[in-house]
């Protein structure tokens, strides 16, 4: 089980000229001078999330998977900030927009079109498809970013925590797999039962004007290409 984090785990740093603010839902927010707001965000069931924010515009996001890197992580990300590291960082929405450039990348999808993408998952279809994504700042050979060897046994969460906290301008493609498998039978001798909402995915997508394209089993949706 994942241990509890609370605003007193955090008590031993020294934020320095940073103002600790009551934020809801956040375990611990710093602002910080020069528009500079640290959050942290530790919820049951997902890791916790390290936030940096400049004039209100992402400049990180970092996930901790345990409460001892969480607390060494904070305690250097602060000392970073103190020594003026992220002043003139450009925030992620210009970093997003320079890789597009550098890329020669075109746009295919916009904040109303991914918008669209969510309501469709959520609202139109028999249950929430596996999917992973790519961000524009990503390596192309991250293990988490692949195409699934095996059918997921499971759907999967299309919240806007899970769906990169709204950022659309970051992501690259987003690839869907509509199918899952449970296995009604042992180690040794599986006995699948496979949900396909394939045809009902596409049938939405098309009614949206979301463009997609196939590749085997999956649904691609490119947000620059």
């Amino acid at each position: 089980m994942k241990e509890t984090v609370t605003f007193q785990d955090f008590s031993g740093i020294d934020f320095g000229r940073g103002e600790v603010q009551p934020v809801l839902g956040a375990v611990l927010h710093v602002e910080y001078p020069a528009g500079i707001c640290l959050t942290v965000r530790a919820y049951k069931y997902t890791p916790y999330y390290v936030m940096l924010y400049k004039e209100h515009t992402s400049l990180l996001t970092v996930y901790c998977y345990s409460k001892t890197k969480l607390l060494a992580y904070v305690r250097n990300l602060n000392r970073d900030i103190q020594a003026g590291k992220y002043r003139n960082k450009k925030t992620l929405r210009k970093q997003a927009f320079q890789i597009v450039q550098e890329r020669n990348l075109t746009s295919y999808m916009n904040n109303t079109k991914w918008y669209k993408l969510l309501k469709v998952i959520n609202e139109k279809l028999p249950f929430r498809p596996p999917y992973v994504y790519k961000l524009l700042s990503d390596s192309p050979d991250r293990d988490d970013i692949q195409p699934f060897r095996h059918l997921p046994n499971s759907p999967q969460c299309w919240c806007g925590e899970c769906f990169h906290d709204y950022r659309f301008y970051e992501i690259e493609y987003v690839r869907i797999t509509p199918k899952y498998a449970v296995n009604h039978g042992g180690i040794l001798v599986e006995n699948l039962e496979i949900f396909d909402e394939t045809r009902e995915l596409i049938q939405e997508l098309e009614n949206a004007h979301i463009p997609f394209e196939r590749e085997n089993r999956d649904i691609i949706i490119y947000g620059y290409r």
